[in-house]
């Protein structure tokens, strides 16, 4: 079992959906998403919404160092995410 330090986010859509909200980030990781993605609103509360695919975000996500710990849900899925801080 690791001791580090962590930090997580969640993404949370449909998985047909083709957009997705993301909790958790700070302004560099939305700066860098909206750099990928350039279609989104930050008017929701503690998170950006993203005019993209959930499995693109958590692609994108995983490039930044974010890994998949868990999921839950069926017609609308959260992937928790975490990366070492």
């Amino acid at each position: 079992m690791s001791s580090g330090t962590f930090a997580y986010v969640a993404v949370k859509a449909s998985i047909h959906a083709s957009d997705s909200a993301v909790f958790g980030l700070n302004e560099a990781e939305i700066k860098a998403l909206v750099k990928r993605f350039s279609d989104y609103q930050k008017e929701i509360i503690n998170g950006v919404l993203l005019k993209a695919a959930p499995l693109e975000v958590v692609n994108a996500l995983g490039q930044l160092g974010y890994r998949v710990v868990a999921t839950t849900g069926e017609a609308e899925v959260i992937w928790t995410m975490q990366r070492d801080i």
